[in-house]
């Protein structure tokens, strides 16, 4: 499985995992900027599960929404995350936030001891891994049934 998707609220993120094999995933309005303003979820006939993540009360997740600099909008619109044109998301671990006072996506995505995350990037155990290194806790993983083909139910 790989991520296709994400929805952020505060520090808990959720993540939407599709095939390996799926490359025509998409959502209404995924061609348009900015995302945070436009951009719909992927469309549930693409999701094959769902993950919920916390990150460490003292580390923070960052998305280019979240930046000022770009003046109330961002540059960019889902499907150059799909494209791999930028990290949909960075998990800042506690540790990077208390060197810098201000976690802005603009100045944290050149920092080498910042997680970026990726549309298409594969969800297995070393990137479960790599996130409990950054300070990220898996809360819950739901998967899609063969009965339920809307919400998902836990698994």
């Amino acid at each position: 499985m790989k991520i296709i998707d994400f929805n952020r609220r505060g520090n808990v993120v959720r993540f939407y995992l599709g095939r390996d094999d799926e490359n025509d995933y998409y959502g209404d309005d995924w061609d348009d900027r900015p995302y945070e303003h436009n951009a719909g979820t992927v469309y549930q006939e693409f999701v094959y599960a769902t993950v919920d993540v916390a990150m460490d009360y003292d580390g923070a997740f960052t998305e280019p929404a979240d930046d000022w600099s770009y003046n109330g909008n961002s540059p960019f619109c889902k499907d150059n995350f799909k494209e791999g044109l930028a990290p949909c998301l960075l998990a800042v671990s506690k540790d990077v936030c208390k060197q810098y006072w201000e976690v802005q996506y603009s100045a944290m995505v050149a920092n080498q001891n910042v997680l970026k995350i990726y549309y298409n990037q594969k969800w297995n155990d070393e990137f479960v891994n790599t996130l409990k290194e950054a300070g990220v806790t898996v809360l819950k993983y739901t998967e899609r049934t063969k009965e339920n083909t809307g919400d998902c139910d836990q698994k």
